[in-house]
């Protein structure tokens, strides 16, 4: 049902975009972009143990594409690639310990209308919200549990940004995002599986070049 609610509503959005294109020439632009991942740990605690799952960032990709319908207003489409190496630290008898356990890699792909301020100079900052698709899947390294690769289950969430557009010539921009997309992520056709709060928030910086 959430997934279907998310749907129709990308679906308004596109429409609600196309009713306010006005007879000005369109403007556009294509990003390729660098992505720096910050992913949340999530503890689960048995038997009062405490079983940590924590992430360290490895960098991505990205690219976008981006539609002014209007002089503030736009929209963009982007697909963007994170990840980490992942570890697990128990805390057993009071002694802590850490284990690399394998490979997260994931990929957001997501469509944001953006509001921008001051599109006219050279510093232009903006906000957005909209939604986003993520997927990805976990590979194992080989260790004494035998623990398994599989693939995560992909879903539809919500998404936030703020960002800047920094005017280097007359079409091309140097820029900065930060995407905020909260994800529960939970392994593929496994319902006894435990869910992650990984919580992706990803710092992009790229260059656009409009046309």
């Amino acid at each position: 049902m959430t997934q279907r609610i998310y749907r129709i509503f990308f679906l308004l959005f596109i429409v609600a975009g196309s009713i306010r294109l006005s007879a000005q020439t369109p403007n556009s632009d294509f990003g390729a972009w660098i992505i720096s991942s910050d992913l949340e740990e999530t503890t689960f605690t048995e038997d009062g143990e405490d079983l940590t799952i924590a992430f360290e960032k490895r960098n991505g990709y990205g690219f976008s594409f981006n539609h002014f319908w209007t002089e503030r207003f736009s929209t963009e489409i982007a697909a963007q690639t994170f990840g980490g190496d992942m570890t697990a630290t128990s805390d057993f008898g009071g002694a802590a310990f850490t284990v690399d356990i394998g490979e997260l890699d994931a990929i957001a792909l997501s469509a944001m209308a953006q509001y921008h301020f001051k599109r006219a100079s050279r510093f232009s900052p903006y906000v957005g919200a909209g939604v986003a698709r993520l997927s990805g899947d976990f590979e194992a390294i080989n260790d004494p549990d035998n623990l398994e690769s599989f693939d995560l289950e992909s879903e539809i969430t919500w998404a936030a940004s703020v960002g800047a557009n920094i005017q280097l010539t007359e079409n091309l921009f140097l820029a900065a995002d930060f995407k905020y997309i909260p994800w529960s992520a939970v392994a593929e056709n496994d319902p006894d599986s435990e869910s992650l709060d990984i919580d992706p928030s990803l710092l992009s910086i790229g260059v656009k070049v409009r046309f």
